[in-house]
C-alpha cells in the first residue's frame, strides 16, 4: 500500500527539461543526469586523492591523517550511496584504477554496498563527536548514515532482510550517544541563525554566503516567481493535499507569498504548493522576505536529522522483530508529537495493538512528512518497490525501470565495461 502520498517534489512545469523526471521521460545525457553523474565522480576522485595522500603527509600528524582520511571516507560514502540508489551498478574508480577508468567494469550492488559500508565503517571508528562551528562529518554522522545504508540494503535491490537488525542496532547507537535531540519547534530547524547549534542536525552541507562559488542558493531555487524566485523544484499537489494539517506543514510549505498581493500559492503563476524549508538564507534574505537580497545564501541542506533516526530505528525494529515494541512505538510517537506541536489533538500517538504491516506503513508516511523535500521520499519509494503504485495515476508513463535512472550516455558509449540500465536505449 502506497502511503504518504506519492512524491514529494517536482520540477516546475515550464521547465521541459525539469520535466522530463515529473513525467518519467528521462533521457540519457539529459542535463540534469550529467550534473550529477559528473559532480559525484569529481567528488570520489577528490576523496581518494585524500584517503591515499593523507597517510603520507609529512605536514600532518598521525591523528590529524586519519581524520582527514575519514572525513573523506564518509563522503566518498555519500556519494557511492547516492550512485547506487540512483543508477544501480556503477563504476567502483579508486586511486588504482582512475587513470584507466575506460577499462573499468561496472561492479554489482552488493559490491559498491560493501565499499560504502567498509568507509563508514572506518569514518565512525575515526570521527570525533564533534567539530563544534564547522559542518563536517563526524561520528554521529557517520553511524546515522550507516544506519541509513543498511536500511536501504534490506530493500530493493538486494532485499537482504538481514540488514533490518543492522540498522536497527546502528541507529540505537546514536541514540545512545546521548548527544541529540529533536528541537522543540519544528520551524527552528530552518533557521539559518540555529544551524550551527540546533540539537537535530548530524550532518549537513552548508553554504558560505559571502563567496558566491560556495553560497547555497536553494533558497532563489524553491522562491516563487512571484518573489523574484526561480520556481525550479516546488511540491506536487497531490503530496501537500495528502500532507497532515499541524505546526510541520505550515512550516514545510509556503502557502501565502510575500508579495504586494499576498498571493495564495493555488491563484500563483504555476497554481504549484511552494516549498519554504529553505528559504531562510541568511545574507541571502529571511525567510519572510518578499524577495531575496541576493542569489547567494548562508543556506544549507540537511543530510542526516535526529528525527530520522529515531525513524530508522522504529522501521527497523518493527521489520527486524515481528512487530512494533514499546522501544519503535515510542521513537516515531516523539517525533509525530513535535510534528503536532505537543498538542494530541493535532497530531495523536500511534496507538498499541498495530500489526507489523501496519506499522510500517505508518512509518513509512512518517518519513514522508517529516522529510518531505530532504532527499528521502523517491529512494523510499525505490526499495520499497512502490514507485510505480505510488505514480501511475498521476504519470502514466511509469514503469519499474524507472527506479534507476539512465546512466550518461556519452560514459556508456566510451566505456566498454559500463551497460545502459535496462528500459533505456541501449
Amino acid at each position: 500500500m502506497v502511503t504518504g502520498g506519492g512524491e514529494d517534489v517536482a520540477a516546475r512545469a515550464n521547465s521541459s527539461e525539469l520535466n522530463q523526471y515529473n513525467k518519467f521521460l528521462t533521457v540519457e545525457n539529459a542535463e540534469a543526469v550529467d550534473d550529477m553523474w559528473k559532480h559525484l565522480y569529481r567528488s570520489i576522485n577528490l576523496c581518494n586523492a585524500i584517503v591515499s595522500k593523507a597517510p603520507e603527509a609529512s605536514e600532518l600528524t598521525a591523528a590529524q591523517a586519519t581524520m582527514y582520511e575519514a572525513q573523506a571516507r564518509y563522503l566518498r560514502a555519500f556519494d557511492y550511496f547516492w550512485l547506487t540508489r540512483l543508477w544501480g551498478e556503477v563504476l567502483i574508480v579508486t586511486t588504482e584504477n582512475q587513470e584507466t577508468v575506460d577499462e573499468a567494469v561496472q561492479s554489482p550492488v552488493a559490491d559498491i554496498y560493501d565499499l560504502i559500508v567498509a568507509d563508514l565503517q572506518f569514518a565512525e571508528t575515526n570521527l570525533d563527536p564533534e567539530y563544534p562551528g564547522l559542518a563536517l562529518p563526524t561520528k554521529g554522522a557517520a553511524k546515522a548514515l550507516l544506519a541509513e545504508v543498511y536500511l536501504n540494503m534490506a530493500g530493493w535491490p538486494m532485499n537482504d532482510a538481514s540488514k533490518y537488525a543492522l540498522a536497527r542496532d546502528k541507529a540505537k547507537e546514536v541514540m545512545d550517544m546521548n548527544m541529540y535531540s529533536l528541537e522543540p519547534n519544528f520551524g527552528d530547524l530552518w533557521l539559518v541563525a540555529n544551524k550551527f547549534t540546533n540539537s537535530e542536525f548530524l550532518f549537513f552541507f552548508n553554504g558560505d554566503g559571502s563567496n558566491f562559488g560556495t553560497s547555497c542558493k536553494i533558497h532563489q531555487c524553491q522562491r516563487p516567481s512571484e518573489e523574484g524566485g526561480w520556481s525550479d523544484v516546488v511540491s506536487e499537489v497531490r503530496f501537500y493535499e495528502a500532507f497532515p494539517e499541524g505546526p510541520r506543514k505550515y512550516w514545510s510549505f509556503k502557502e501565502v507569498f510575500d508579495d504586494a498581493a499576498n498571493t495564495n500559492w493555488r491563484d500563483s503563476r504555476l497554481g504549484v504548493p511552494i516549498i519554504w524549508k529553505y528559504m531562510d538564507a541568511g545574507i541571502g534574505g529571511s525567510r519572510h522576505d518578499g524577495r531575496s537580497a541576493s542569489w547567494g545564501g548562508d543556506g544549507f541542506f540537511p543530510v542526516s536529522r535526529y528525527s530520522e533516526v529515531l525513524l530508522i530505528y522504529a522501521e527497523a525494529a518493527n521489520m527486524a522483530e515481528g512487530g512494533p515494541s514499546a522501544a519503535a512505538l515510542e521513537a516515531i510517537n516523539k517525533v509525530r508529537r513535535r510534528a503536532g506541536g505537543f498538542d494530541q489533538s493535532v497530531y495523536a500517538d500511534l496507538p498499541n495493538g498495530m500489526s507489523q504491516s501496519e506499522f510500517d506503513d505508518a512509518v513509512i508516511a512518517e518519513r514522508a512528512w517529516e522529510l518531505a523535500f530532504e532527499g528521502k521520499r523517491w529512494f523510499d519509494l525505490v526499495r520499497k518497490e512502490m514507485v510505480v503504485e505510488a505514480n501511475i495515476d498521476t504519470h502514466p508513463a511509469v514503469r519499474e525501470y524507472h527506479r534507476l535512472l539512465p546512466k550518461f550516455g556519452t560514459d556508456v558509449r566510451l566505456i566498454e565495461g559500463l551497460t545502459q540500465n535496462e528500459g533505456y536505449p541501449q
